[in-house]
C-alpha cells in the first residue's frame, strides 16, 4: 500500500511546484513615461518668385535667393524716352513668428552704368530712369518710390502666402543716353523676435 501512496503524493508535489513557479514569473506590471521633446526654431523661408503681368519686361529666375528683371526695350526707338513696363513677382513665403519685411533699392533709380552724376540731365538727356516698387503681404502695401531709401511692413504673428512685388517704370519725358541702366531691389524677410 505504501507503494501506491507514494507515487500520488509524488505527482501532487509536483504540480504544487510548477503552479508556485508561474506565480513567481507574474510579476506587477510597472509603466514608464517616455517624454518627446522638437525644437521649431525660428525663421523664415522664400522661395523661388513667379512672374507674372509682364509689361515690356521678362524675368530670369535664378532659385530661392532671387532673380533678374531685364527691360529688354527699355526706350522708345523713335523718342528714346523710356517706355512705360512692369513686372509681378509672386514669391511664397513662409514666418513661423512675427516678421518684417523690408525692401530697399541700391540706386534709388535705374542708373547708366558709367554715368557722370555732373552730367546727368545735361543737354535734356538723362543716365538715369526713377521706378517703382510696391510690396504686398496679409492685406497690408507699402511702395518704394523716388522719395524713399527704404519702406518695411511688420508683421507681428506667423504667417504664409505669397508675398507680391510690383515694379513699374512709368513713360519717361526727356530720352536716355545711350548704354546700360542698372539697379538692385533688395527684400528682406526675417524674423522680427
Amino acid at each position: 500500500m505504501r507503494a501506491t501512496v507514494i507515487p500520488i503524493l509524488a505527482a501532487s508535489l509536483a504540480f504544487a511546484l510548477s503552479t508556485t513557479g508561474a506565480a513567481a514569473q507574474d510579476i506587477n506590471r510597472a509603466t514608464q513615461r517616455l517624454e518627446m521633446l522638437g525644437n521649431a526654431p525660428v525663421g523664415c523661408v522664400a522661395n523661388s518668385a513667379r512672374a507674372s503681368k509682364l509689361v515690356g519686361a521678362t524675368y530670369q529666375d535664378n532659385g530661392p535667393t532671387g532673380g533678374v528683371v531685364v527691360f529688354p526695350n527699355l526706350v522708345d526707338e523713335s523718342t528714346a524716352a523710356t517706355r512705360a513696363s512692369s513686372i509681378e513677382l509672386a514669391v511664397p513665403v513662409v514666418c513661423n513668428t512675427s516678421h518684417l519685411i523690408t525692401v530697399r533699392s541700391y540706386n534709388g533709380a535705374l542708373v547708366r552704368l558709367g554715368a557722370n552724376a555732373a552730367r546727368s540731365g545735361s543737354g535734356g538727356f538723362s543716365e538715369m530712369q526713377t521706378y517703382d516698387v510696391g510690396l504686398q503681404w496679409q492685406q497690408r502695401t507699402v511702395q518704394l518710390g523716388t522719395q524713399t531709401a527704404s519702406a518695411a511692413i511688420s508683421y507681428n504673428q506667423p504667417a504664409k502666402g505669397d508675398l507680391i512685388v510690383d515694379i513699374a517704370v512709368p513713360r519717361g519725358t526727356n530720352p536716355l543716353v545711350a548704354g546700360t541702366y542698372t539697379d538692385a531691389v533688395v527684400v528682406e524677410i526675417r524674423p522680427s523676435n
